[in-house]
């Protein structure tokens, strides 16, 4: 979990969140099952991006709303064409509550492929998981320095926490190594 917390303002939902995003602001929802009601919300675009920077979209973070302070997990982060930030979903979570979480796959050692000649085509950067929210990890890392030409990695082939359950499809390709040159 970040050691910061997001600070985030009550939001009236008639609110115009174009002008919210020209003074800098973005406009987000506060949801869950264990909340009485959803709760929007406004927050600072610059201290949102620096968070974000830090964290994944499957990171616990603490949101601090008036003199309340709560862990959500990034469910969504909408942006436009141009790749700005138009709205963020938060997903409150109690401690150890079963949620369904979409985490991100990062493959580490392709620098390693390239000496090679080789290159690691990705097919698929998520995988959908079920558990523990303290127990579901933020990303997983698949290390691809040891891979072969035409070495295929699966969903099946990720280890996970026992206690996590795999929601995605387990054949489903995440990378294949193929060759930088074609004869």
């Amino acid at each position: 979990m970040s050691n910061l917390a997001l600070k985030v303002y009550n939001r009236n939902i008639k609110e115009n969140q174009s002008k919210l995003r020209k003074k800098g602001e973005i406009p987000g929802i506060i949801y869950g099952e264990f909340l009485e009601e959803n709760l929007p919300v406004k927050m600072c675009n610059a201290e949102l991006r620096r968070l974000l920077k830090k964290n994944s979209s499957g990171s616990i973070l603490e949101v601090s709303l008036e003199e309340r302070k709560i862990n959500c997990v990034v469910k969504e982060v909408q942006k436009n064409e141009r790749h700005e930030i138009i709205h963020v979903d938060f997903q409150y979570i109690k401690p150890n509550e079963i949620i369904k979480m979409r985490i991100p796959i990062k493959f580490i050692g392709q620098d390693l492929l390239e000496t090679k000649r080789l290159t690691l085509e990705t097919h698929n950067l998520y995988i959908d998981l079920q558990g523990d929210v303290e127990k579901i990890p933020e990303s997983i890392e698949i290390d691809a320095s040891d891979m072969k030409l035409d070495d295929k990695v699966f969903i099946e082939d990720i280890v996970i926490p026992a206690d996590i359950t795999i929601l995605s499809d387990s054949k489903t390709l995440l990378a294949v190594v193929s060759s930088q040159y074609f004869n």
